[in-house]
């Protein structure tokens, strides 16, 4: 079950979450939330009591978050009215099967037998003054049907918001269904595309399927000819980091009407923490190798970012391209961080990596 707060009195720590349709529920005040110092307990519409727990830790609540009550009685924050920002992840599968995805292989291959009815409660009940919205996944587009079915719904109901869509590319290939797309397609949408290196064996490698460089090569190049918004995304890893320059002239060859290119650092989560050994570069051999890449697409007018990297392992003439791409809840700091002076304009360490591969850090005094 999914719900807006509609009110959120801190005196009585009474929590009012309105479940369906904003036009038709808002004002019904049910369900109704009791927060306690002990536990949490929620009283459905027949009067009943459950004992509900957080599902990630207590999280400071707002008027006008979404939150998800799970079956198994726990509470998680899907929207947070403070951001502005949302996911809307269409589907865990994917015809990609990255080395280095941040979901595992077994959840990309679980069945998820009530999640679109659980999307759709979601994309109905948010506000829709929402600032800008990541559609993503797994691989968004191959449910082609409800793909579409969901992009034609938001953009109508999410006229003043950003878009971005995150896609291998490989669905677009295919013109006619491009096409399809770009009839849904609300306005200023952003296309982000992994591009993991220029040499079909090293991509297809990665994404450990036969084809992919060709379908994202098109997929790429019918975007631009159709006068969109294409983001290039190179993901480095050990698979791909000694074509970095060859990827940056591929690029500037190939797609120059490209909007942006980012460079970005791993997540080290689901496959890429299980195949950790043969893929992990820390930072600052990332960026020492990245350097020639970032100086070939700027050279050419090509904007590029640094996602996910710290600043100490950035040159500081770069420090305007480091951007805080970690998601807030994801970020952490090593120790050593407490005595840098950039701590709090540095993006930090996804939890995970910080966890399994303790990076290397140097202090900016």
């Amino acid at each position: 079950m999914v719900g807006r707060i509609v009110d959120w009195n801190f005196g009585e720590r009474l929590l009012r979450v309105v479940c369906g349709l904003p036009e038709k529920d808002l004002e019904t005040g049910i369900p109704i939330f009791w927060i306690t110092e002990e536990e949490t307990v929620f009283r459905d519409v027949d009067g009943s009591w459950y004992p509900l727990k957080w599902k990630y830790g207590d999280e400071e609540l707002q008027t006008g978050d979404v939150l998800t009550i799970g079956q198994d009685g726990k509470i998680s924050r899907n929207y947070s009215a403070d951001s502005g920002e949302v996911d809307i992840f269409v589907t865990n599968h994917c015809n990609s099967n990255c080395v280095m995805c941040p979901l595992s292989e077994t959840v990309r291959r679980q069945e998820q037998k009530y999640y679109l009815r659980w999307l759709w409660d979601f994309i109905c009940i948010l506000p829709d003054d929402v600032e800008y919205i990541n559609i993503t996944g797994g691989e968004p587009t191959l449910r082609k049907k409800d793909f579409l079915e969901i992009l034609e719904y938001l953009k109508g109901k999410f006229r003043y918001s950003g878009f971005q869509l995150l896609t291998n590319g490989r669905s677009l290939a295919d013109e006619m269904f491009l096409e399809q797309v770009l009839e849904q397609t609300p306005r200023g949408m952003r296309f982000a595309i992994p591009l993991h290196a220029s040499r079909v064996m090293v991509h297809d490698g990665i994404t450990q399927a036969k084809g992919s460089f060709r379908q994202t090569d098109r997929g790429i190049r019918n975007l631009l000819k159709q006068g969109q918004k294409v983001e290039i995304r190179v993901v480095i890893s050990r698979k791909n980091i000694a074509y970095l320059t060859e990827t940056a002239a591929h690029i500037v060859s190939n797609y120059p009407r490209v909007f942006c290119v980012n460079l970005i650092g791993m997540e080290m989560m689901g496959s890429a923490a299980v195949r950790r050994e043969e893929l992990w570069v820390d930072y600052p051999e990332v960026f020492k190798r990245a350097e020639a890449a970032v100086k070939i697409l700027i050279a050419h007018g090509i904007d590029v970012q640094l996602y996910n990297f710290p600043l100490c392992a950035v040159k500081k003439g770069y420090w305007p391209l480091a951007v805080k791409s970690i998601t807030d809840y994801k970020v952490r700091y090593m120790p050593a961080c407490d005595d840098c002076r950039v701590k709090e304009i540095c993006g930090g360490f996804f939890a995970s990596t910080k966890h399994l591969m303790k990076p290397e850090v140097k202090p900016v005094r």
